[in-house]
């Protein structure tokens, strides 16, 4: 295969640069050997990072990598080439993202660069890049993707410096053991910050030993087998336990999403059978930056939270928290597919609720615009892709939100606290109707002929729409961190339409956006209450939109 055919597989976005880099091809590999054109896209990304983001020579760079087979030999090239155009790298090896994100906050490094396809299959892998503990938003990126597109097409000279590095240097590039104990330590440092920022942790630590919980986890060979998991749990005064906890060894699928969580949901059942105590398990992907939760229900049985549950729970945790402890001005900021459950749940504390684009960068940078506007932004982050961001984090960290957790836990029972929040239906990322296979990629023209339709389509239902209070509509468009009331924002942003009654209050919404890290188109549908009525509205407009899309692309005569 040629090295631009390979390469025309990566996808290139502030999420993640993404492809499968193991040499036969598999994206469920298990092997840790590199193709050619494979080695060469490792050169290409350390080269056009080196040209990026401001960095010169002598700059210090943490370099990490999370647990999937190929990572060791894409670090060993990317620390090589880094090195040999005048980086300092700082290798810490495995690592999670979130611990690799804390220690670049707060050590003495101009930038981080972290190796991982994050919850894609084990044969995919990647790269992120980001300083002070975020990853770098879509503005700061481009440049950085339009410089690896010009290395690769130059593939001689490419050749040559992948050759030059890994030949100005013998042998591996080592891991610095110092260094990973000193990541461990200012990353529970850094989880204490989040999670008490009133200085607290210790008073919480006596909370949760007078309760009593326990947590178990299914690591499945991810990088949170090496991180903090198992020391930071247990001298918070948790009982623990933890299976499939050796880096590397994945047991099963890398999605934290259904089958996946089979067996953490029966470990816990089996633990809670012996020890009541038992109610908390979390499952997380390779980098341990998602980590999905399941718990014992009132039913006796464990349970999943699906992501905007558990993101609906962070935000009353971390509010109430907030409230109590005299926070003032109090901001979330969110993705555009995040349930309206959030806005409700905002406005019991006084606080108000503000959207961004999909993308973790997004809702950071949307946090810090806000902050700088006099809000107080405690917590954050994409309620249609679960976990939280609990500030100072710039990114998503299981470890926060079983915090967020435990503050409910220490009150009530997971299902009682759900039951108590403003009750929504929303599509699940992993409903089947939420996910659209199209035959284009021309997505601005795919919506200009959803939006020009949708008004003549929108008429045609009214009686329908009539039976539920809704007398009109308004489209919504997201980019970057911006949201405005208004049509057409090129192929990439999100597409929101709220529906309105004559209270002009919002009972449903519907959104759509092509993903950036998967070639999928993506919808959801948000519906206030959770009875019979709102249930077959619900399902009314997920399929309805689907109906519509599908009507948009077949207006392109797409042969």
């Amino acid at each position: 295969m040629s090295l631009a055919t390979e390469f025309s597989r990566m996808i290139l976005s502030a999420s993640g640069w993404r492809m499968v880099f193991s040499a036969d091809g598999d994206e469920n590999s298990m092997s840790e050997e590199l193709s050619r054109e494979g080695s060469l896209i490792c050169t290409a990304a350390a080269a056009a990072f080196a040209g990026s983001f401001g960095l010169k020579k002598g700059d210090r760079i943490l370099l990490a990598r999370d647990a999937r087979p190929t990572g060791r030999t894409i670090c060993d090239i990317t620390a090589k080439t880094l090195d040999y155009l005048g980086l300092d790298v700082r290798y810490a090896g495995i690592c999670s993202a979130p611990e690799t994100m804390a220690e670049s906050a707060t050590g003495d490094y101009e930038a981080f660069y972290y190796v991982s396809a994050s919850h894609n299959p084990a044969g995919h892998n990647g790269f992120k890049f980001g300083r002070r503990g975020g990853v770098f938003g879509q503005k700061e990126i481009a440049p950085a993707i339009e410089l690896i597109r010009q290395t690769v097409k130059e593939e001689e000279t490419l050749e040559k410096l992948y050759s030059d590095a890994c030949n100005a240097y013998s042998g591996d590039f080592p891991e610095s053991p110092g260094l990973k104990r000193t990541s461990l330590t200012d990353y529970i440092r850094f989880i204490c910050e989040t999670t008490c920022p009133d200085g607290s942790i210790d008073e919480l630590r006596k909370q949760i030993a007078a309760k009593g919980i326990g947590i178990c986890a299914d690591l499945n060979g991810s990088a949170r087998a090496v991180s903090v998991d198992r020391d930071f749990l247990a001298w918070m005064g948790f009982k623990t336990y933890f299976i499939n906890d050796e880096a590397g060894k994945i047991a099963h699928g890398i999605i934290p999403e259904g089958k996946n969580l089979d067996d953490c949901k029966a470990l816990l059942e089996s633990l809670h059978a012996e020890d009541p105590d038992f109610v908390l398990g979390y499952v997380p992907d390779n980098d341990g930056d998602r980590g999905n939760v399941v718990y014992m229900a009132n039913d006796g049985t464990a349970k999943v939270l699906l992501p905007q549950e558990v993101f609906a729970l962070c935000v009353e945790a971390v509010l109430r928290y907030s409230c109590r402890s005299g926070m003032k001005n109090l901001a979330v900021a969110v993705n555009g597919p995040t349930s309206m459950r959030i806005d409700s749940i905002a406005s019991r504390y006084g606080a108000k609720t503000f959207r961004a684009e999909v993308g973790e960068a997004n809702a950071v940078n949307l946090a810090d615009s806000l902050r700088e506007k006099g809000y107080s932004v405690p917590i954050l982050g994409e309620g249609s892709n679960g976990g939280n961001i609990t500030y100072p984090a710039r990114v998503r960290d299981p470890m926060n939100t079983l915090m967020c957790l435990t503050r409910i836990l220490l009150e009530d029972s997971i299902d009682s606290a759900f039951e108590k929040l403003p009750p929504y239906i929303t599509t699940s990322a992993t409903d089947p109707r939420a996910i659209l296979h199209l035959q284009t990629r021309d997505y601005r023209s795919l919506k200009k002929h959803y939006e020009e339709m949708f008004p003549e389509e929108f008429e045609k239902n009214m009686a329908f729409f009539g039976e539920y209070g809704i007398t009109g509509w308004k489209e919504f468009q997201t980019e970057g961190i911006v949201e405005r009331c208004e049509a057409g924002n090129g192929d990439k942003g999100g597409l929101k339409i709220c529906f309105y009654n004559a209270k002009e209050e919002i009972p449903a919404y519907i959104w759509m956006r092509p993903s950036g890290t998967e070639p999928l188109f993506r919808i959801i549908c948000d519906v206030k209450g959770n009875d019979e009525r709102s249930l077959s509205l619900h399902n009314f407009l997920i399929e309805w939109q689907k109906a519509l899309i599908l009507k948009a692309q077949a207006c392109l005569n797409i042969s």
